[in-house]
């Protein structure tokens, strides 16, 4: 399939995380996704980026950025958090979405290779917040 940009295959842009059935969406999560803005930062080869995340489950997280990475590629990432600590593990890029929308504006999905304690103690308070309905 060629690419639409030249560089990203459209199945990288598309649907990791849904399928779609008789002309309908079917959400594959299993586990509930909440909506949050904490800021997080990154090394790749080139430089030091930041990005915003958008939402995160157990399962991952998503990332805003306008320079998002390629599925595959592994980096450490540090989420900062209102308490002036950091949450660092090893993640992994699964999907990328080269388009802004209305839910997702550009960016990536990633998946901690190895979840530190801390980002699990964070879902659990999230989970536990009657004021944080999933999404």
């Amino acid at each position: 399939m060629k690419p639409l940009d030249g560089k990203t295959p459209f199945s990288a842009i598309c649907h990791l995380w849904v399928t779609e059935r008789n002309g309908f969406m079917k959400e594959r999560r299993e586990t509930p996704r909440y909506q949050v803005v904490l800021k997080v930062r990154y090394e790749t080869e080139a430089a030091l980026r930041n990005a915003v995340i958008h939402n995160l489950s157990s399962g991952g997280l998503y990332l805003t950025t306008p320079d998002p990475l390629s599925v595959g590629y592994e980096f450490e990432l540090e989420i900062e958090l209102p308490e002036e600590e950091w949450i660092v593990g090893k993640c992994k890029v699964v999907w990328v979405n080269e388009i802004d929308t209305k839910d997702y504006p550009k960016g990536m999905g990633v998946a901690f290779l190895e979840m530190p304690p801390k980002y699990k103690a964070l879902i659990d308070q999230y989970s536990e917040d009657e004021n944080m309905q999933p999404i």
